[in-house]
């Protein structure tokens, strides 16, 4: 019983920490999930102003990797996919970091998040254009969504910190403050790695074990 109550305790006191930093950085995280949905509008817009070539491309490209997946041609090299989403995500991470210490750094801190959405608007737009509405669905949920729960936040969070350390440097000049501010996001930015190296961690689990038997039986 005790143990479930400090577990319960130190669970609220998270989600407190969590609330109190939402609410304190609010309008930041409205900007940067407006930036991030205008990424998957640019996305989505990509693929319908395609040129009916490109379409054929994209279709071509989907279905011929579906059905190497179904024949058993094909088998998923989870370790690579792995370290590739890794290196994908840190080198993302880390671009929004160091733009947070630079004074030129909020378009990049925006372009960042917004490639972000961009990928994943475009990605999920071609699927469905491909497969349809219910098989694109279960094909975007299967492969993307999982490990997007986790990630997205991060990023989102990762923008907000770099968008307070740019405010720090190009305002707050206190050597003492930027200091301060500098291991702040630096910590802070450290915890959202580590909750994209989980979300990478799903991604790999999660492709390696489900994701061929969903193709196989419902796309």
């Amino acid at each position: 019983m005790r143990n479930k109550r400090k577990f319960f305790k130190k669970k609220n006191k998270f989600l407190e920490i969590i609330s109190e930093h939402i609410s304190k950085n609010s309008k930041d995280y409205m900007i940067a999930i407006l930036i991030f949905f205008i990424g998957i509008v640019i996305g989505v817009m990509l693929v319908n102003k395609s040129s009916e070539e490109n379409k054929r491309e994209i279709t071509g490209y989907i279905c011929n990797f579906i059905d190497s997946i179904k024949s058993k041609e094909y088998t998923i090299d989870g370790k690579k996919l792995f370290i590739k989403s890794l290196i994908s995500n840190l080198k993302l991470a880390g671009i929004i970091w160091i733009s947070g210490l630079t004074i030129v750094g909020i378009p990049i801190i925006y372009i960042s998040i917004a490639y972000k959405g961009m990928c994943i608007g475009y990605s999920i737009s071609a699927i469905i254009a491909t497969l349809g509405k219910t098989k694109g669905i279960v094909f975007s949920t299967s492969t993307m969504l999982i490990q997007n729960v986790i990630a997205i936040p991060c990023y989102l969070a990762l923008m907000v910190s770099a968008m307070k350390m740019y405010k720090s440097v190009t305002i707050n000049r206190n050597k003492e403050n930027l200091k301060a501010e500098i291991c702040r996001h630096t910590i802070f930015s450290s915890f959202m790695t580590i909750g994209l190296i989980f979300a990478t961690f799903l991604e790999y689990y999660f492709t390696t074990l489900i994701f061929g038997d969903i193709i196989i039986n419902f796309v």
